[in-house]
């Protein structure tokens, strides 16, 4: 675990298997970039049972935290996310919207560069 405070609005990177706590304020947004994330919720009393909410964020998707509090965050293949501190709602929606704009650009060139290299193999199956 990593307990490093991050700036605000800082991208945070974070490995395959690596998790990492963070100390978060309700209204808070966080934003996932790249990858599939875990997020790991305050501990919360049910009746007489404990819980630990649990959450999984892909992509272009976020979540707006409800409650300050000690977040964990994994991710099983790796993710890039940041952490946006409570602002006014239209700042928030414009850093979703922009997370939107960042997760439709990659996956953009992930299917341009899928298509460049079926090109490539055509032609030198051609030539061959």
């Amino acid at each position: 675990m990593d307990p490093t405070p991050r700036q605000p609005d800082e991208t945070l990177r974070i490995g395959p298997a690596q998790r990492h706590q963070y100390q978060a304020t309700a209204g808070s947004l966080l934003v996932v970039e790249e990858g599939l994330l875990i997020l790991e919720l305050p501990p919360r009393w049910t009746g007489v049972q404990m819980l630990t909410p649990r959450h999984q964020i892909e992509a272009g998707c976020c979540h707006v935290l409800e409650e300050s509090g000690w977040i964990t965050l994994t991710a099983p293949r790796g993710a890039s996310l940041r952490l946006v501190p409570e602002r006014s709602r239209n700042e928030n929606v414009l850093a979703l919207l922009l997370a939107r704009l960042r997760w439709l650009r990659t996956l953009e060139n992930r299917l341009i560069a899928a298509g460049a290299e079926a090109l490539r193999l055509r032609l030198e199956r051609r030539e061959n």
